[in-house]
């Protein structure tokens, strides 16, 4: 009888082509043909990471396919294409066991032992672990040289320096006037007495282009303080480079990234003066603020929600804005509000308008 197979294909970054996915799928069809098996579907995760799970609609509609209907066999290239992590490579090969699905590679040419799966799991999960050490100590190396090693930070653009033999050297970057201007104007605004949603709904209205997103966000030029993120709280526009100021772990429910502040005995700081955009003088206005900001804010007894700073109430998350979607938080004395309204944030949904719900 004629098995029918799923294909699954996947490749890691978007830094990979996609002709990864189309190499792997035509070498998927081209083992079913020669085996004599019935090819259904195609499966596919593009620029996702093989450690990966929950994240992966590829994988999961995969799994679901072999749940609903009676399905042979499930061919991947090679093993760490279907996941690069211990735990979820056994979970998806005790998943297609109890299926009565086997699991094949091309490369191997036959059905994948819980032996084998146990061995190749482990070199994946081994050489991530690997890449990674390799990788943070490249961009240690290139920090303490004053180089970047992450993405721009706002107000700076790629150098254009050239080696010897004509390549633009990477790492290097260089001040990027019309946003420095820019920089100098957050740090005098807010140094002054305006506040954060103010200056950002400044931004908007003279349509200056965000860093990040379509709209400048007040959370973009305030920051948080604990994680000392935000334009506020860049020290590289003063001339100082700090990195290793954080680390990120996977949650392992969410799969989702959370930063953590690492003691400032791992940073690594560097003096990089040809980066300075700020004066200490300004600097040190903007931090003076931002103190008295905190400590006015740690005494306020006249609102208990907002004193712990949001925790979550039974409402929390659940109310929507009816006129733009958007998120209702705590915005007066047990009251709640639209947050897109309070931040004068721009809308698509709205042709760039400002909510207008003042209902609280």
């Amino acid at each position: 009888m004629t098995k029918t197979v799923l294909f699954y294909a996947r490749y890691s970054t978007d830094r990979q082509d996609e002709v990864s996915i189309e190499t792997q799928i035509e070498l998927g069809k081209s083992f079913a043909e020669k085996q004599g098996w019935k090819l259904v579907e195609i499966y596919s995760d593009a620029a996702v990471s093989g450690t990966s799970f929950v994240l992966r609609p590829g994988i999961q509609q995969l799994l679901s396919r072999v749940k609903e209907e009676r399905i042979d066999v499930v061919l991947c290239v090679t093993v760490d294409r279907l996941s690069r992590d211990i735990e979820h490579s056994h979970k998806i090969l005790k998943e297609l066991r109890y299926r009565d699905v086997d699991l094949w590679t091309v490369h191997a040419g036959t059905p994948v032992t819980d032996m084998e799966m146990s061995f190749r799991a482990m070199l994946s999960h081994e050489l991530v672990g690997q890449i990674r050490f390799r990788t943070r100590e490249g961009m240690k190396t290139a920090a303490r040289k004053g180089k970047a090693t992450t993405r721009l930070s706002y107000g700076y653009r790629l150098g254009q320096q050239r080696d010897a033999n004509g390549d633009r050297i990477r790492g290097v970057r260089e001040i990027e006037p019309a946003q420095a201007e820019i920089v100098r104007w957050i740090f005098e605004q807010y140094a002054n007495g305006v506040s954060p949603a103010t200056i950002a709904q400044n931004l908007n209205d003279r349509r200056v282009p965000a860093p990040q997103e379509q709209y400048w966000r007040d959370d973009t030029i305030r920051g948080d303080g604990k994680r000392q993120a935000g334009i506020l709280h860049n020290e590289l526009y003063v001339g100082r480079m700090i990195w290793n100021k954080q680390n990120y772990r996977k949650n392992p429910e969410t799969e989702r990234r959370t930063a953590r502040l690492n003691d400032k005995s791992e940073w690594v700081v560097t003096e990089v003066p040809s980066m300075r955009i700020v004066s200490d003088e300004l600097w040190a206005r903007v931090k003076e603020r931002q103190l008295t900001t905190l400590e006015n804010f740690s005494r306020t007894t006249t609102n208990r929600l907002n004193r712990t700073h949001r925790p979550s109430y039974l409402l929390s998350g659940m109310l929507e804005c009816a006129e733009c979607g958007g998120s209702y938080a705590i915005m007066a004395k047990e009251r709640y509000g639209c947050s897109n309204h309070k931040n004068k944030l721009p809308i698509d949904g709205l042709g760039g308008a400002c909510c207008s719900n003042q209902k609280e």
